[in-house]
């Protein structure tokens, strides 16, 4: 019984001590993200550029959690655009870093992660980040220079 009296203040203990850290912690969060209607002038913008270039792209606006939301494929852009466009976006997001330099940390093999976690390190996809939060990311896929028509509508 004895020995009950010892084990007693010490499960006490581990029962309280995470509480403390739960209250400093807010219950809820609200992070910014994109709306679904500047996810739609983002695209807009560069479906513009694209068109005056005369490159037929494949366009995608994602949330932070790589949700699409909303995209575009211009007439005569490849087969693969589509898919291309929105695996740039999530992936940016996702690391919330250029896919670009993503490409780079994988040729130079100081950072095989995105490989490995099946994600696209192709350059074309930027995150969308203000003040520290990452707001969504857009993908580009096509023909042209495709990261300055992101980095444009951005």
């Amino acid at each position: 019984m004895h020995s009950h009296i010892r084990i007693a203040p010490m499960a006490a203990f581990a029962l309280v001590a995470p509480l403390g850290y739960a209250t400093a912690q807010p219950l809820i969060v609200q992070e910014p993200r994109l709306s679904s209607a500047a996810a739609e002038k983002l695209v807009d913008a560069c479906v513009a550029i694209a068109a005056k270039i005369n490159a037929p792209m494949a366009i995608a606006v994602v949330d932070p959690a790589g949700n699409l939301l909303h995209f575009h494929a211009m007439q005569d852009a490849s087969p693969t655009a589509p898919i291309t466009a929105q695996l740039k976006a999530v992936t940016a997001a996702r690391w919330r870093r250029a896919t670009s330099q993503l490409d780079e940390r994988v040729k130079s093999g100081g950072n095989r992660g995105p490989v490995y976690l099946n994600d696209f390190p192709i350059g074309g996809g930027l995150p969308i980040i203000q003040n520290g939060h990452t707001l969504g990311a857009i993908g580009v896929a096509g023909l042209g220079n495709i990261e300055d028509c992101a980095e444009q509508a951005v």
